[in-house]
């Protein structure tokens, strides 16, 4: 369930100014003092600067404090956690200490184009009526080279649709209105790895999406551990969204639309597995996971194809087959956006 309670914390850091920020951004970090740094840096030289900014320490053991306590600045307040709850916790508490009109969620790997917030907030000027505006980002993969486009299409007005085939925006890409994030309970603390599709349904059925084709954030991968590669919470939080949604999305879209979406997420789950048994050279734990994401059929005939060319071509193959997809949706996408400057520009002439 969801909950904006607040936990036991010790606050340290800037002091709140007397009138609200524009905007609050909420920095949850765990164990990654190698990283923060670099993710504070570019929310400390954006161009928009009436902010607040919330780092959540969720219960570090490594030397994040001491990375955090070497940062000066007044707009800043520093909220340690004594015992790690995850990444939905740790957002609800940043959530419950905000003040600003806009909340903007930062991941401690990720980082910000030095104007992300001041065209993010122009984006939500032009759109009154958005209670989420986002960009893209550029996904970095340290491992493989593979650096797509993230999402590759851009929705907007109202999204559940597209939400429950698959689509997804990235939570760093997104400002959200406060008002519309209290007003929805906040972060489902069940979720542990896929939060964000809860909370972004939820918000899709109370108002409108704004985006923009712009490329404002930098999404790293790396070796460590991300939560998007952990199968054990995927899963879990796979069959927790079947149960807390099934009715709900039945309802409103008929079984057809709950099949599919049930697919996504169960397969989801399923290609980070054969990805891991593919890098460990598993090719039996890869056949059971080709076998789980069969009875998803026909939505799932894609990542039965992805599991296929990993267990028995191997990741080095895989790679190379997704950059060429990656780079062929691009090209369709830069053609798209073209025909309609050139479509915009005829209709301007008189």
């Amino acid at each position: 369930m969801t909950t904006l309670d607040r936990h036991p914390v010790r606050d340290a850091g800037g002091e709140a100014a007397t009138a609200p920020p524009r905007v609050t951004v909420a920095v949850s970090t765990w164990n990654r003092a190698h990283l923060v740094g670099r993710a504070l840096a570019s929310v400390l030289t954006q161009t928009f600067t009436d902010i607040e900014i919330l780092v959540v320490d969720d219960g570090s053991t490594d030397a994040t404090p001491e990375v955090l306590a070497r940062v000066e600045d007044r707009r800043l307040r520093i909220v340690r956690l004594e015992q790690n709850g995850g990444i939905s916790r740790a957002r609800n508490t940043a959530i419950a200490r905000a003040r600003g009109e806009w909340l903007a969620f930062l991941d401690d790997d990720n980082e910000w184009a030095p104007d992300y917030l001041e065209r993010q907030l122009a984006l939500a000027t032009a759109r009154p009526d958005a209670d989420v505006v986002y960009c893209r980002a550029q996904r970095r993969d340290a491992r493989t080279g593979h650096d797509p486009i993230l999402p590759a299409a851009i929705r907007e007005g109202r999204v559940v649709r597209h939400l429950l085939r698959g689509w997804l925006p990235l939570m760093s890409c997104a400002l959200i209105r406060r008002s519309a994030m209290e007003a929805v309970g906040g972060v489902d603390e069940a979720l542990k790895a896929s939060e964000d599709r809860d909370l972004w349904l939820r918000l899709a059925q109370r108002g409108d999406f704004a985006g923009t084709p712009e490329v404002l954030v930098v999404r790293h991968e790396h070796p460590g551990t991300q939560l998007s590669r952990d199968y054990t919470l995927l899963t879990r939080d796979a069959a927790a969204l079947d149960r807390k949604w099934k009715a709900t999305v039945t309802a409103s879209l008929g079984r057809v639309a709950y099949w599919r979406w049930r697919a996504v997420l169960r397969t989801t789950a399923e290609i980070v597995r054969a990805m891991q048994a593919a890098e460990k050279g598993d090719r039996l734990e890869g056949i059971r996971s080709i076998g789980r994401m069969v009875p998803c059929l026909p939505w799932s005939i894609p990542y039965v194809a992805r599991g296929v060319v990993l267990t028995f071509l191997g990741p080095k193959v895989y790679r190379r087959l997704v950059r060429s997809q990656s780079a062929a949706r691009a090209r369709v996408l830069r053609l798209g956006q073209l025909g309609q400057v050139r479509q915009g520009a005829r209709e301007e002439r008189p």
